[in-house]
């Protein structure tokens, strides 16, 4: 659900068949629990030079139209709010231990550690450096070594489209950062151009995320191998 405007107390509900089937046979909804998100908030419409001061900074925000219910929470909430320090002057980042603007290539059948580090964060307690999730787009390319796959729920669907769920799998790795090693292990692929896909990680505390591409190449996993020559007499 979401609120219609800024100026009232007005709230757009989708009902799931359950609340439809409450309502039909005269029972009252009592929204006990609700998730926040800044999901479509345009922040480069602050604006600290407004002719009518500091109050007005945020004006052209705070009008902005909410994006009407969407029964599909994973794709309407994929930006989580969360609470940091009130000295925080930089909003925590996943980091990754390779590039995630050039394709990352796996020339031998052998792992390479994939390294997520988040930046700009300190939780408390057992939540110190929280957690992390890894979406593999598809698992018919690279999968983690050591780990067992959990359901695809929650925010990691927004990172992919309905029809490639089949392929995917999500991972999860659930304390002990800042920084979460993932082992990743090449197929074996038989197309000549070899196969890419997708790897997201996740931290869990705070949202934040990072994308990369993997490509293995045709047979990768039998590149370890050393060729022979034929010597010529």
């Amino acid at each position: 659900m979401g609120y219609l405007d800024g100026d009232t107390i007005v709230v757009d509900a989708v009902l799931t068949k359950k609340g439809r089937q409450i309502l039909s046979e005269g029972g009252a909804l009592n929204v006990t629990h609700f998730s926040l998100t800044d999901t479509g908030v345009d922040y480069t419409l602050w604006n600290p030079d407004h002719p009518s001061g500091s109050a007005f900074y945020g004006e052209a925000i705070e009008k902005l139209p909410m994006v009407e219910a969407n029964p599909i929470g994973q794709y309407a909430l994929r930006n989580k709010l969360i609470t940091l320090g009130r000295d925080t002057v930089a909003l925590p980042v996943l980091d990754l231990n390779y590039d995630n603007t050039q394709t990352k290539i796996f020339e031998t059948g052998d792992a390479l550690p994939f390294i997520a580090s988040i930046i700009n964060y300190t939780g408390t307690g057992a939540s110190i450096g929280g957690g992390c999730q890894l979406l593999v787009h598809d698992t018919n390319v690279v999968a983690p070594a050591g780990l067992s796959g959990i359901d695809l729920t929650g925010n990691a669907r927004s990172f992919i489209s309905d029809q490639d769920i089949s392929n995917s799998q999500l991972y999860e790795i659930v304390s002990g950062g800042p920084n979460f090693t993932f082992n990743m292990l090449p197929k074996s692929i038989s197309a000549a151009d070899g196969a890419k896909t997708n790897l997201t990680f996740i931290h869990t505390a705070t949202g934040a995320f990072v994308t990369i591409q993997v490509e293995v190449k045709q047979n990768a996993d039998l590149r370890r191998t050393i060729p022979t020559t034929t010597q010529q007499g």
